[in-house]
């Protein structure tokens, strides 16, 4: 087959041919068989290329990080914290424990090559059973789920202009939201370094709606505005105050987004423990500095009956640039699910690749040179899940599962130090931390269980599901003829459609 002009390709020959196809058409592969190597010239192989800069990896950082919440609903923190001075005072430890969490996961991140994020660090530590339960929930429930709630949430202020005071009908919001979900992932199919554009500007959006908010706040407290900057309230217990750090460490999440990404980033080594130092700190004092400014203007009973804390700010204070508020939203949601579709869908591809899932969802389109495959499957699931009315009750349900599983990630990273010591390690952090930090999810994650314990056993039943997936997915190789014949032909048949291959060439040190 004849290409006119194939992207990083100067031979003259289509990299898609029945040959290529016919060596990975299998539905499932061990590590050994994921790519197929070119020793002539590497660069001009089909595969993931390195097009993440340091700015671009700081952007990704805080775009996931900074979503909708900090705009439309920090309320967690106040009504479990019992006073302003306290709420405060937990939204700064958070951030110092998300630091150091960033910290541990920057360590990883510079050791180890590959793209894959915690799925690829428990796969290090534990093997692939505990490592694909992990891939599974996020599959299956929590990626999707996301993205439908962050497209809902971009919907619901992208069509406030054309509803006034009333509230939008059900159907437009869906429509809108379904929208977002396709641009989305239609940039990232397209091209990875356009997606990383499109979150370095939506990033910088968001940053600069919440400076107005700050800003506007600092003028304000200079003014004598601090009636509310006490310790005053019904105060708080040990319970009461666990939950309140579940809501702001909930806040600072996203930080792992980046190690989804390894394979992409042009220095991993130098970027890793630059963007966690850079991201947190940034991220901690726009957090902090933002909230203070919500006080200046607004009680905490306000603060609680507001359904955006944001946009009731800029009505009170903002004038006629209160307009800002929405737009600033607007902008902070998209980018957060560009983000989240560009890191995650490598969970999906990086597990395909391993022999976790289809051979399919491992491969990369000959043109565009991204996880095409992985990104429509995720593409489909968000769509599909946009039209079901409570999806945030499934995303409920594996919420301390976010947490165990961090935890274990870096219950890995320590148990790593002692199973490979002689393992190089560009950047360590001293033991102590993430022993504290695992210590500390473990214990969110019996708050959450002693909070919800009903939503936590559902949240474990659906990660159960994944044990009889793994057994025909993964055990079960002696599957019938007519199956495999099946699977085959339907892997060809989407390549051809696609157009997309493995890897060429591993673009991972393997350890």
């Amino acid at each position: 087959m004849e290409s006119k002009d194939v992207r990083h390709r100067n031979d003259g020959v289509h990299p898609y041919d029945e040959k290529t196809a016919a060596g990975a058409t299998g539905t499932s592969a061990g590590p050994s068989d994921t790519t197929t190597v070119v020793k002539s010239d590497p660069g001009n192989a089909v595969s993931m290329k390195k097009q993440i800069n340091l700015f671009a990896g700081i952007c990704l950082v805080m775009g996931s990080i900074i979503g909708s919440g900090i705009f439309i609903s920090p309320k967690g923190v106040l009504e479990n914290s019992g006073s302003v001075g306290m709420a405060l005072i937990v939204w700064a430890a958070c951030g110092v424990v998300a630091f150091l969490g960033a910290l541990c996961y920057a360590e990883l991140g510079s050791t180890f090559s590959k793209s894959g994020g915690e799925y690829t660090y428990l796969n290090e530590a534990f093997g692939r059973v505990l490592a694909f339960m992990y891939l599974w929930v996020n599959f299956s429930i929590v990626l999707p789920g996301n993205v439908v709630i962050i497209a809902q949430t971009f919907a619901v202020y992208a069509i406030v202009p054309f509803y006034g005071d009333c509230d939008a009908p059900r159907w437009a919001v869906v429509l809108v939201s379904q929208a977002c979900i396709i641009m989305v992932f239609a940039c990232n199919v397209l091209t990875v370094r356009g997606s990383a554009w499109v979150n370095n500007v939506c990033t910088v959006g968001k940053v600069l709606g919440l400076a107005v908010i700050i800003v506007s706040g600092v003028v304000l407290l200079f003014q004598g505005n601090t009636e509310y900057f006490n310790f005053d309230g019904e105060g708080t217990d040990l319970l009461k105050l666990s939950l309140a750090f579940y809501s702001g460490l909930f806040s600072y999440s996203g930080w792992s987004n980046l190690n989804a990404i390894t394979e992409e980033l042009k220095n991993p080594k130098r970027d890793f423990p630059i963007t966690a130092t850079v991201s947190m700190t940034l991220i901690t004092v726009i957090y902090v500095m933002t909230n203070i400014a919500y006080f200046t203007a607004l009680s905490p009973q306000e603060l609680l009956a507001s359904p955006a804390v944001a946009v009731t700010y800029g009505n009170k204070v903002l004038g006629n640039f209160a307009w800002l508020m929405p737009l600033a939203v607007v902008l902070s949601t998209y980018g957060a699910n560009n983000g989240t579709v560009l890191a995650n869908s490598r969970l999906i591809f990086v597990g395909a690749r391993d022999g976790l899932f289809p051979d399919l969802l491992g491969m990369v389109n000959i043109r565009f040179l991204t996880p095409m495959p992985a990104l429509l499957i995720m593409m489909l699931l968000s769509l599909v899940y946009s039209v079901y009315d409570d999806v945030g009750s499934l995303i409920n349900y594996t919420g301390f599962a976010y947490w165990l599983f961090v935890a274990i990630t870096i219950t890995g990273m320590v148990w790593l130090r002692f199973k490979k010591p002689n393992m190089k390690r560009s950047f360590k952090v001293p033991l102590v931390i993430p022993i504290f930090f695992s210590l500390f999810c473990y214990f969110l994650v019996f708050v959450s269980i002693f909070a919800s314990p009903q939503e936590a056993l559902i949240g474990t039943v659906i990660i159960l599901t994944g044990i009889p997936v793994y057994i025909y997915a993964v055990l079960w190789r002696n599957k019938p003829k007519s199956l495999q014949n099946l699977l085959k032909g339907g892997t060809t048949g989407f390549q051809k459609l696609l157009l997309v291959v493995k890897q060429e060439v591993d673009t991972f040190d393997k350890q």
